[in-house]
Formats: structure tokens, C-alpha cells, sequence
């Protein structure tokens, strides 16, 4: 990539010196990074991505990341492009950031080597070219999600890494939420995990509150051996913490006890768990290491197993979102904003999955393994419809479903936003061609609350808007040739309790299945 810059920078330069510029005297230089070429010219724009000039030859577009600006009129921001800090939560900071860097390092033809920084978990990672010349210092400083939102508040930091989503009001910023500058890099589940030895495999929420809280003591009390429970969780300015007080500990009325041993480091967390036949910890779900994870055991009988599947979907419990928040800090953005390309890329998706945390690639599931789901709609107490069950199976027996999930901000028929996100990517890939042969089955779904008819009625119509959404993604006609239906069947087969909020939102839901075509 690196070449094929290089060489169109001295075809241009060799013609403009040739031809001679249209104005007195240049206003701008961009120059290669190896500093072997160079082009000049009248800068008309910069969208933080590239530059667009005006030269001897015409109107050209470079990236910005693989040139440097001289002169006055350089945008502020664009100069010292080759330094950024990024800080925030260690379980992305250190678990993840050095794989993105080191392929961000690999799409600019450049060899990433890692440098121990001043304090514990900092590091700066130096891009360096074929010939030895450093095109990029990237300072990571993965600490805690609270480190990011004050280093982004300050202005220290071009990029905040955060294991929970910011405040409107956190560390004096304001419309961080839903807006450009909040991205979801991965996903991840918050796993709860013992020591491999341990025989207990589910406990409830509330069994894990009662636990790290202190109240329950002794395993022989949740039917495992008789000794103490040692704690193990992440230190008091975790993010990963702040999720778990967020949805076990606080809906509870209770705080993690004062004999909880607290670490900042993940991976040291589940190692003392793997070793300690006494322990419970909780963490990261790319951090189980040799621990074993357990399984949620809901109130209406449903255990969720975390498995990148039901992360994906996000109908494991503990489910999270990782983010990454972007800022616009003069000298830092052009940079800052090539790596977060990246790291958004469909090519970051498989180092994603290679550091144990969860991507955004499609993955797919038949209905034969999703059997606790469909026991669950036949031994559910609520109106239950034989008849609408058979339908079911008959519409998706030789079908899969994908792990794409769509969901709707509370109380509209409004997508939420990563929802809408993998929306206008589930329709390029359609427009694409990635399921021809294949019938795409939107399925909608409700909660329990309201009549079987009336809830099926508004599935459909929900159904119905992620088609609408789906084609207004790619434009009018490019998904006239792929055959997608709209399908309903209300409140069956639930994935979360219908007894709590948190699993009626999680039951409004349209499902992507898909199957070959039928004859």
C-alpha cells in the first residue's frame, strides 16, 4: 500500500514541477513518510481521512495517514499525525489494543515494536518502516474505564477505551452518547468463574449477589464442598466492576464485600482463581483462562451459558458492550481516527476472535441445539399456543439462525444503535450477494405482556420495519431479487424471564433465520 502511494506522490510531483503550479506559491506539502516524495498545492479540504489538494495536474485525494502536512495551511490537527495516546479499561488496553495495532501496523506495511512504558500496564507501540524510520508512536495506558473519560475530559487522550457505556455527565463530557465519536469495538460477557475442581456449574443472580456481598460464605450452602468462598474481582475504578455492581449487585441493594481480594490486572485475577480451589472471581469473558466459567440459572428456569453466541445476540445476562470514544485532539485525530478505521474493519474481526474477545462476524445456529429454548415455551406457564408452536417449527426446522439480532430503543419501533449498525451491514451483505440461494426469515417476537394475537400482530409490524430498514440501508431495487419474509410468532420461545423488565426488553426482538430455498 505503502508503494503504490509512494509512486502515485512522484508521478504527481514530477508533473506539477514539470507543468509549473497556477499560484505564486504553494500552501501545502505533503510528504511520504519515508520522506522520498512529496506533491504540493492548495488545500480545499480535510474530513480527517484524507486531503484533498488542488495541484499542477488537478484535484487529488491522499490518506492521511500516509503523509505528513507542512505549511501554513495545514489543518490544526493533521501535523504531528504520527503520535497518539490511548487510555482506559485494562481488559481492552491490554487484552486487546496490542492485536489491533500490530494489524493496523500490518495495513501500512510497517513492523509494530512494543516498548514497556513508566508505570505497570503502559506501553508505547512504535510503527516502524521497511527502512527503519518510525511513522507512528502509539502510547497505551489501559488502567480503568474511569482513567478514559478523564483522559478524554483533559484532552491527554485522542482515544478513551471503556468496558461500559460513558454518562451524559462523566468527567465534565457531554454528547459522547450516540454520537460519531462512540463506537462499539467488540462485545464481551462478564463471566463468573471457579476453580476447574469446583462441582457447582449454575448458580442464579442472586445466589452471586448473596455471595460477593458476603453473605454466603461456605460452597457446601450452593451444594459444592464444605470451604470458605474466597473472592476475586477487578479494582474499585474498573469498568468490568462497575458493570457487575450495575447488574447483580445494585438491583440487590448490596456492595461487594470488604474481604474481596481486588486486582487490576484480569489475567492475574483468573489465574489465582484457576489455583484456588476455594474461589469465585468475576471477569472478562476473554479472560477464563484456566478457570471454568458457570452458568446463569435465571428465575423462570432458563440457564445461559456464555458462549460467543448468546454474547453475540446479547441474550447471555452478563452480555456487555466494549467501547471505544473518540476525540478531536489537535495533532492526534488523523491518526486516532485510521486506527479506529481499522479497528471497526471487517479485516480487525478475526483478530478479535483470536484475542478471545467476541466479533462482529455472523455466526449461526440450527434449531436442534436450541432445545432448552423450546422446552421452555412448552413447560412456560403463560397462554401458550400449540397450534402457533407447530407453525414454528414447520416454518424453521430446516432453517438457521443467525446471531444478528435487532432490537428497538424503549417504548418506539426505533432500532437501537447497534442494532441499526448491523442493519446497514446485514444489507450490504445481501446487496453483496453473501446469501444467494439462500430464504432470509425475519422473525419477530414479543414479551408476554398483552394478548397472544395482539403481541403476534406486533412482532409482525416489527418484523416488518427491520425489512423496511434493511432496504432503505442499500437504496430502492437492490434487494428486489432477495427473497425475504416477514414473520411473526409473538411471545414463544422466550429468551429471557417475562417476570423481570430486563427480560421482557430482551424478549422484543426480530431474529434472523435463514435456509435454502424451498422447492
Amino acid at each position: 500500500m505503502r508503494m503504490k502511494f509512494s509512486g502515485l506522490i512522484a508521478a504527481i510531483t514530477w508533473l506539477a514541477l514539470g507543468i509549473g503550479a497556477a499560484w505564486a506559491e504553494p500552501i501545502v506539502t505533503l510528504t511520504s513518510l519515508d520522506g522520498a516524495t512529496r506533491v504540493e498545492g492548495e488545500m480545499l479540504g480535510f474530513d480527517g481521512r484524507k486531503y484533498t489538494l488542488r495541484t499542477g495536474v488537478g484535484i487529488i485525494s491522499v490518506a492521511a495517514d500516509q503523509v505528513t502536512c507542512s505549511g501554513e495551511g495545514c489543518p490544526v490537527g493533521s501535523a504531528d499525525r504520527g503520535q497518539l495516546t490511548i487510555v482506559g479499561s485494562n481488559i481492552i488496553g491490554d487484552g486487546l489494543m496490542p492485536s489491533l495495532i500490530e494489524g493496523y501496523a500490518d495495513t501500512r506495511n510497517a513492523e509494530m515494536v512494543r516498548e514497556v512504558g513508566a508505570r505497570e500496564n503502559e506501553h508505547v507501540f512504535r510503527l516502524v518502516d521497511d527502512g527503519g524510520n518510525e511513522v507512528a508512536a502509539i502510547n497505551v495506558r489501559a488502567h480503568n474505564t474511569a482513567a478514559a473519560f478523564s483522559a478524554l475530559a483533559d484532552g491527554t487522550a485522542a482515544i478513551g477505551l471503556a468496558s461500559r457505556r460513558v454518562n451524559e455527565a462523566e468527567a465534565g463530557l457531554t454528547g459522547l452518547r450516540d454520537s460519531p465519536n462512540e463506537h462499539i469495538l467488540a462485545l464481551d460477557g462478564l463471566i463468573v468463574i471457579v476453580n476447574p475442581d469446583n462441582p457447582v456449574r449454575s448458580l442464579t443472580l442472586d445466589q452471586i449477589a448473596a455471595v460477593f456481598a458476603g453473605q454466603t460464605t461456605n460452597w457446601a450452602e450452593l451444594g459444592g464442598p464444605d470451604q470458605p468462598i474466597s473472592l476475586y474481582v477487578p479494582n474499585e475504578d474498573s469498568g468490568t466492576l462497575d458493570v457487575f455492581e450495575t447488574l447483580v449487585m445494585q438491583p440487590r441493594a448490596l456492595a461487594i464485600a470488604e474481604s474481596a481480594e481486588r486486582l487490576e490486572d484480569h489475567a492475574d485475577l483468573s489465574d489465582l482463581v484457576s489455583i484456588d480451589p476455594s474461589a469465585i472471581g468475576v471477569t472478562g469473558f476473554a479472560y477464563a483462562r484456566g478457570s471454568r466459567m458457570l452458568a446463569i440459572r435465571q428465575q423462570c428456569g432458563l440457564v445461559s451459558l456464555p458462549t460467543a453466541f448468546s454474547i453475540k445476540t446479547e441474550e447471555y445476562p452478563l452480555g456487555r458492550r466494549l467501547y471505544a470514544y473518540g476525540s478531536d485532539t489537535d495533532g492526534q485525530a488523523v491518526l486516532a481516527r485510521a486506527l479506529l478505521d481499522f479497528a471497526l474493519s471487517d479485516a480487525a474481526q478475526p483478530i478479535i476472535a483470536e484475542t478471545g474477545f467476541i466479533d462482529r462476524d455472523i455466526e449461526g445456529q440450527g434449531i436442534e441445539v436450541q432445545g432448552a429454548r423450546l422446552a421452555n415455551s412448552l413447560t412456560s406457564p403463560e397462554e401458550f399456543s400449540l397450534p402457533l408452536f407447530r407453525e414454528m417449527l414447520t416454518e424453521l426446522k430446516d432453517a438457521e439462525r443467525l446471531s444478528i439480532t435487532f432490537r428497538f430503543t424503549l417504548g418506539s419501533s426505533n432500532l437501537e444503535v447497534r442494532s441499526q449498525s448491523e442493519a446497514e451491514r446485514f444489507a450490504r451483505l445481501l446487496a453483496g450477494g453473501a446469501y444467494a440461494g439462500k430464504d432470509i426469515i425475519l422473525v419477530g417476537f414479543t414479551d408476554s405482556v398483552g394478548e397472544l394475537n395482539v403481541n403476534r400482530g406486533l412482532a409482525l409490524r416489527r418484523a416488518q420495519s427491520v425489512l423496511d430498514t434493511l432496504k432503505a440501508a442499500v437504496g430502492a431495487g437492490a434487494l428486489d431479487t432477495v427473497p425475504i419474509l416477514a414473520q411473526s410468532y409473538g411471545e414463544l420461545t422466550p429468551v429471557g424471564c417475562n417476570e423481570t423488565n430486563e427480560g421482557r426488553e430482551l424478549n422484543r426482538r426480530v431474529e434472523v433465520w435463514v435456509r435454502d430455498k424451498r422447492g
